[in-house]
């Protein structure tokens, strides 16, 4: 299933708490609200900004009612509001008059502008000095007409088929002889149409023949809405009886008594239970063998709430889960509602709609070339989220063509010459089909059209995110990009660790140890299907020069300014201590004293840091004053032992300096991570007849979170990249190796070169003797 971040949502209140960001009104309990996701500040992930209904639409531009997860869930009414409302049935167009009676306007009526005509001169009557303004639909933008060009062009359309003067602005304030004018135009139009309609009428017989099988998909999807409309009604009949009749507790014994897991959320709670009610109560997933089933209309189809393994979650969904019988227990049987429930156990199926809208943001971040004909691709691929360029550029991820077209006609030999240099790779124009039903990784390699090599969309995104990184590291006079952080996050060991920057106690306070062990952890989270890409960072602090005690806390987004922090004092160390316990219980389901660490689903898990005994001081000698090597040799050194080389390829390979500090990953974790991308590369070897699809993905899935959580990656806001191509393979496995050297290097420049110039010292250390060679041509 493809990784989406919904741009919208849409539910009933849940309380009378929240307010529209619009009109700063209280949103009152179970009225119909919509909202706008986006990134929170303060931790990881999306929060909803709450609307009105109405409110909404003067925010947001909405091309799908895909965009809206748990439309479905809605009342029938409400959906077909909100679907009227995005394919613009419903107050697409409004209408409002401005007449001129300001002298200043007056004069400027000789250069009136309108929209139809770059230039309109005096008018020949003296109200079509009347302009009147379109808004059209959920956008913003607005264009002005005068009077015979609105209804010159609106007329082929059906605007003014339902136009009365009663929905325009303001009409009232008009004089009265262009009143008249107006009315009598709509009335001339409304006569025309009546006129149009009589005519189709007399032509029924032969419009039928000829749109028979146009007629026979209206019919049925006529009949499937209608039936979707009594299914709908009929389950929301049964949430409000199962509201209005049992409380949250027996509600919850009816789900235990049919086997199934309940949810703390009441509305949950009760979605879950009219739907066993409705349809039967669910099976376990038969993917994980223990996840619970649930409806989400979000996919259109049930997913499993469990988990394949401690790292990844359960990605089964079905349209036709197994069922069982629904009971109800002694102790409710005499409950009025339940008591009017049919005894004969049979259930209905639930019905799906056939017809499921593009999805908007399928293919966000993807920078597509498109063959300049194709010109409905192009309006697919930009409803997927997809970013159209204009030119065969260095920024271009995929390209686009018509098999026929690039094999076949001349003219496009160009872009294939191009396309080839850049090793931009190609597919197929039914890769906007392909990429709805399967995911990305297969619809590429199903509609793969190109002969020559090319780049991966992964190895693509990390040579244009590299790029853009270059611009904005530290020293650059342009500003950074809004959630990217990339100034280095000062390291101060005191103690047993280093000081969080943020808690601002770096001058008088050191990290906490006892018995040898500092209380002092960094923890990671990631997940390449949700998005998720978190740290956790927990100690405690004691003061310098007294019994003063902290535990500082910072949490967010790896690689972003997405997050926040806490700092709480303790008059003991065994307060300090017993808090700092607590928080690492629930962070990841161990105890801090436990010898064995054990992944739990859902969980942090901590990323082994060595952090060096001491800060080396400046060398008392410049590196090379001193130094008896030659000079090629001294520059290889220099090169070798570059603090700036290795902070540039850790940001070349989008590894975050701030949350893994230069050279203080251990080494056994490495170890760990080229043992995980050794897995990763047998998968990848496996056809589909010793590997499905669908273990080949979560399997990779589940590599893929085991690889950033050990190595923490910087994304930014995007989500992680599955670990699913063998060039996405060899570009982490040379980070493995750099990782190593840099590793080895800041070991040698952490010891004491005393009286000796370093670089002599730096080299002793390489145990390797090392000569220029030199060339004569």
């Amino acid at each position: 299933m493809n990784n989406i971040e919904w741009k919208f949502k849409a539910e009933y209140a849940k309380s009378n708490r929240s307010e529209c960001r619009f009109c700063r009104l209280k949103i009152k309990y179970n009225e119909l609200r919509l909202a706008i996701m986006v990134q929170s500040t303060f931790f990881d992930g999306r929060i909803p900004t709450w609307y009105h209904y109405d409110c909404f639409w003067n925010c947001a531009k909405v091309l799908s009612e895909e965009d809206f997860p748990g439309l479905d869930n809605l009342r029938w009414n409400d959906q077909e509001k909100i679907r009227k409302r995005i394919q613009g049935k419903v107050s697409s167009i409004l209408l409002f008059l401005d007449e001129f009676t300001n002298a200043i306007m007056k004069l400027q009526q000789n250069l009136m502008k309108c929209w139809k005509y770059q230039l309109i001169g005096l008018f020949g009557h003296h109200h079509q000095s009347v302009r009147m303004h379109v808004i059209k639909g959920n956008r913003k933008t607005r264009k002005s007409y005068d009077i015979d060009c609105f209804f010159n062009t609106f007329d082929s359309i059906d605007v003014l088929q339902n136009l009365t003067v009663d929905k325009i602005k303001d009409f009232h304030l008009l004089p009265v002889d262009c009143q008249q004018d107006i009315q009598n135009r709509l009335q001339k139009r409304k006569i025309e149409i009546d006129s149009e309609h009589e005519k189709k009428k007399r032509k029924g017989g032969e419009e039928e023949e000829t749109s028979n099988s146009n007629g026979k998909c209206c019919s049925n999807a006529e009949k499937e809405k209608e039936m979707l409309n009594i299914q709908c009604d009929k389950f929301w009949e049964i949430k409000d009886n199962l509201r209005n009749n049992l409380t949250k507790r027996e509600m919850e014994k009816l789900l235990l008594h049919n086997g199934q897991q309940i949810n703390n959320r009441k509305f949950e709670i009760i979605s879950h239970l009219a739907d066993c009610i409705m349809f039967g109560p669910l099976e376990p997933c038969p993917a994980c063998e223990r996840g619970q089933l649930f409806f989400s209309s979000r996919y259109n189809s049930y997913l499993c709430s469990g988990n394949v393994s401690v790292w990844t979650k359960c990605k089964y969904s079905t349209q036709k889960p197994a069922r069982k019988k629904f009971t109800i227990p002694e102790l409710l049987s005499n409950n009025n509602y339940l008591k009017c429930l049919p005894k004969d156990g049979e259930h209905s199926e639930r019905l799906f709609s056939s017809r499921r809208p593009l999805i908007s943001n399928l293919l966000r971040g993807i920078n597509f070339f498109i063959q300049p004909d194709l010109h409905d691709v192009k309006r697919n691929i930009e409803k997927l989220g997809g970013t159209i360029v204009a030119q065969l550029t260095s920024k271009v991820m995929l390209a686009i063509f018509s098999e026929a077209a690039l094999h076949g006609e001349s003219c496009f030999k160009n872009f294939v010459l191009q396309m080839s240099e850049k090793r931009i790779a190609c597919v197929s124009d039914d890769f906007v089909d392909q990429i709805q039903s399967i995911p990305l990784h297969d619809a590429l390699a199903k509609c793969k059209i190109n002969s020559w090599d090319a780049d991966s969309i992964e190895v693509k995104r990390d040579q244009i995110g590299y790029a853009s990184l270059e611009k904005t590291m530290p020293g650059s006079s342009k500003r950074k990009k809004i959630g990217q952080n990339f100034d280095n996050e000062k390291v101060i060991i005191k103690g047993g660790g280093a000081v969080h920057a943020c808690s601002g106690l770096h001058e008088i306070a050191h990290v906490y140890q006892q018995n040898g062990k500092a209380y002092d952890v960094v923890l990671n989270a990631v997940d390449v299907n949700s998005g998720r890409n978190s740290f956790y960072k927990l100690q405690i602090l004691k003061h310098d020069h007294s019994n003063e005690f902290w535990v500082s806390r910072a949490w967010g987004r790896i690689g972003t300014t997405i997050g926040s922090h806490l700092l709480e004092s303790f008059d003991t160390a065994s307060e300090a201590i017993e808090f700092f316990c607590e928080v690492y219980l629930e962070k990841t389901g161990n105890e801090w004293n436990s010898e064995n660490f054990v992944k739990h689903p859902n969980k942090f898990y901590p990323v082994k840091i060595e952090y060096f005994s001491k800060i080396p001081s400046p060398p008392k000698i410049r590196p090379g004053s001193k130094s008896t090597l030659p000079k090629a040799v001294k520059e290889l050194m220099k090169l070798i032992f570059s603090v700036q080389a290795f902070k540039h390829t850790m940001l070349e390979f989008s590894v975050d300096v701030n949350k893994m500090p230069l050279g203080n990953l251990a080494t056994d974790q490495i170890q760990r991570a080229f043992n995980i991308l050794s897995q990763v590369k047998e998968i990848l070897k496996m056809d589909n007849d010793q590997l499905s699809e669908m273990e080949r993905f979560i399997k990779i899935t589940d590599y893929s979170n085991q690889f950033y959580t050990l190595i923490p990656h910087n994304f930014g806001i995007e989500p992680p990249t599955p670990l699913n191509t063998e060039d996405l393979l060899k570009i982490k496995w040379d980070l493995l190796e750099n990782l190593k050297e840099i590793h080895a290097a800041y070991k040698i420049l952490h010891c004491d070169t005393g009286d000796d110039d370093p670089m002599d010292v730096h080299y002793a250390k390489l145990c390797a003797k090392i000569e220029a060679i030199l060339f004569l041509f």
